[in-house]
């Protein structure tokens, strides 16, 4: 009893984490209220076509709200996120220069003609009354390409909606899946690209239920993608494949990404981590700590590149799934944060060993750092604050702002690359630590949580 006494606030603290896992593991993602956002602007390139009624339409919508708004009657009306499975019969017109000028049916034909690689097929740009789509023509056969883009987009990949383009025949099979554009980080496209991931797509029937291998170290974006194809198919089988969805049912079609059971394996590789990081006795040897910062480094940093950072944290609120992986290392991550004083910040981390190893190395100058303890806490607090908000507000890309899909993905290209390697190899020669210190979001949600738990 007194042992409970003593550590009341860490067994509370061990709860709530404990429910709010157990909660986003067997529920997912809360789901996004869908953001009512009507944006009228002249001389527009729109996307979608313009409906005729008693009075011209002066102001068309911005092509970002593609998908939220479908034509019903004489106006435009609200559409949740579900798709709606009845048949759309109003009398509509569409003013040709519409089709014919929109920026996303020329991507669209430009990406069709591209992606489908064949010379002697001819490209149609067609319209429905809520999608375009381009309708591939051969002496053989007749091709339709779909993309997702304002259709699925609230389906979330790790940073954001994922643009999927896909082609289907009439023999209601997927020819190929391509991903099109997106926020996701490049080094993660990079990995699934050199897999058979996108493969896996190819033939795919359209009248069944797929699983499919998602790719370790990059499982949310496999995911998305996986649900962002099924979301796209269920639509236009609706429309405009309405007649090859009552000849075939392509309406069953269901594709789901999900790990193979060699996750299991990795993720007790990350336990052991914790487990030395939280006694003490392996600590104190300077082999073993070592020893430990290499594992890290290459294992969780170069091999598997899973990359866990506060976003992980956000995730669950913005409509984002965790992987089971993810899921506990998170919850390995809360926990020694609870208990270890947060463990992962100072054993676990293979951004900050990169830098602790590299200062046994290189000794360094180790001068006095330039702030206080207190100034450091509370800009480490105002990037965190600001970075949350950012993302909570829509701007998805702003949790790139990391060192570890760069300096792990090798993204030499980019200057995110540089600037990290800078701090990891030059200013933290001169001031230990200054990342961890004084920049990481991570590392000050991680410390709060440390605090609040704390006895004191």
């Amino acid at each position: 009893m007194n042992f409970l006494g003593h550590n009341k606030r860490k067994w509370i603290a061990t709860l709530v984490a404990s429910i709010f896992f157990l909660f986003f593991w067997a529920y997912g993602p809360l789901q996004e209220s869908l953001a009512i956002d009507f944006v009228f602007e002249h001389n527009e390139s729109p996307v979608k076509p313009v409906l005729i009624s008693d009075k011209k339409q002066e102001n068309h919508y911005n092509s970002k709200d593609v998908g939220k708004f479908e034509i019903k009657g004489h106006g435009y009306s609200l559409i949740i996120d579900q798709n709606t499975t009845q048949k759309r019969s109003s009398l509509i017109a569409f003013e040709e220069n519409i089709v014919t000028n929109s920026d996303y049916g020329n991507k669209l034909k430009i990406n069709a003609v591209k992606y489908y690689s064949n010379p002697s097929a001819s490209y149609h740009l067609k319209q429905t009354d809520h999608i375009f789509y381009i309708e591939i023509n051969e002496p053989s056969k007749r091709t339709f390409y779909f993309q997702s883009k304002g259709i699925s987009d609230h389906i979330k990949g790790y940073s954001g909606p994922i643009n999927v383009g896909i082609f289907v025949n009439e023999a209601g099979k997927i020819e190929q899946s391509r991903l099109i554009s997106s926020n996701e980080t490049e080094s993660y496209l990079k990995k699934i690209a050199r897999t058979n991931y996108y493969g896996q797509y190819t033939n795919q029937d359209l009248t069944k239920i797929h699983k499919i291998d998602a790719i370790s170290g990059a499982t949310i974006t496999t995911k998305a993608f996986a649900l962002t194809t099924t979301d796209l198919i269920q639509f236009v089988s609706i429309d405009p494949m309405e007649d090859l969805t009552d000849r075939i049912g392509i309406s069953n079609y269901e594709t789901t990404a999900s790990l193979t059971l060699i996750w299991i394996f990795e993720i007790s590789l990350v336990f052991i981590l914790f487990l030395y990081a939280y006694q003490k006795k392996l600590r104190k040897s300077k082999r073993f700590v070592i020893l430990a910062s290499i594992t890290s480094v290459v294992y969780i940093g170069f091999f598997l590149n899973e990359s866990f950072t506060y976003v992980t944290f956000i995730h669950p609120f913005i409509g984002t799934a965790l992987s089971s992986f993810m899921g506990l290392y998170a919850l390995f991550v809360l926990l020694g944060a609870i208990w270890g004083k947060n463990t992962y910040c100072k054993y676990i981390c293979p951004y900050g060993n990169v830098q602790r190893l590299q200062l046994k190395l290189t000794k360094g100058l180790n001068k006095k750092f330039f702030l206080k303890s207190k100034k450091i806490k509370q800009v480490r607090f105002t990037i965190l604050f600001f970075l949350t908000v950012g993302i909570l507000a829509g701007v998805r890309s702003m949790s790139h702002l990391e060192p570890f899909p760069y300096i792990f993905g090798v993204e030499i290209q980019s200057v995110w690359y540089f600037t990290f390697a800078i701090f990891g190899l030059l200013i933290n020669w001169v001031y230990p630590m200054i990342w961890c210190r004084l920049l990481c979001p991570t590392g000050s949600i991680l410390d709060t949580i440390t605090h609040l738990s704390s006895k004191k």
